[in-house]
C-alpha cells in the first residue's frame, strides 16, 4: 500500500510540475510564443471556414468545428500562460501574446454559444473579426518566429 501512495504521490508532483514550465532565455520564450501564436491562428482559421460555410454546414457540425477551436485556444492559453517568463521583456512579450489569445477565445466562444442557441447572428461580422485575429496571431507567429 505504501508504495502505491508513493507512486500516486510522484505522479502528482509531475502532473503539478507540468503546470508551469520554465523558459530558458528570452529568445526560448520569445519562440514558445511564436508556436503558440500559430497554434492558436490555425484554430481560429478554422472557425473562421466554418462559419464562413454558412447554410452549407449543418448546425451540429459548426458546433462541432467551433468547440474543437475554442478547446485548441482555450489549450494554448493554459499552456502558454503556464511558460515562467525569464525576464521583463519577455513578460511583456508573452503579455500582449495573450491580449489576442484571449480575444480569440472570447470570441470563439461567444459563436459556439450563438450556434448553441440557434445560428451565428451576423457571419459577415464574425468572418472578418476572426480574419483580424487570425492575422494578428500570424503577425505575431511571423515576427517572433
Amino acid at each position: 500500500m505504501k508504495a502505491a501512495g508513493g507512486t500516486l504521490a510522484v505522479a502528482l508532483a509531475l502532473a503539478v510540475a507540468g503546470c508551469s514550465s520554465p523558459a530558458w532565455n528570452d529568445r526560448d520564450y520569445e519562440l514558445k510564443a511564436a508556436a503558440s501564436a500559430g497554434t492558436a491562428a490555425s484554430a481560429v482559421g478554422a472557425a473562421r471556414l466554418a462559419v464562413a460555410g454558412g447554410d452549407r454546414l449543418t448546425r451540429p457540425y459548426l458546433k462541432v468545428v467551433l468547440t474543437g477551436a475554442a478547446e485548441q485556444v482555450q489549450g494554448v492559453n493554459d499552456q502558454f500562460g503556464g511558460v515562467q517568463p525569464p525576464s521583463e521583456r519577455a513578460q511583456e512579450l508573452g503579455e500582449a501574446l495573450l491580449r489576442v489569445t484571449e480575444r480569440a477565445e472570447k470570441t470563439v466562444s461567444g459563436l459556439l454559444v450563438q450556434v448553441r442557441r440557434d445560428r451565428v447572428r451576423d457571419p459577415g461580422a464574425a468572418v472578418r473579426d476572426l480574419a483580424a485575429i487570425g492575422e494578428s496571431l500570424r503577425r505575431f507567429e511571423d515576427e517572433h518566429g
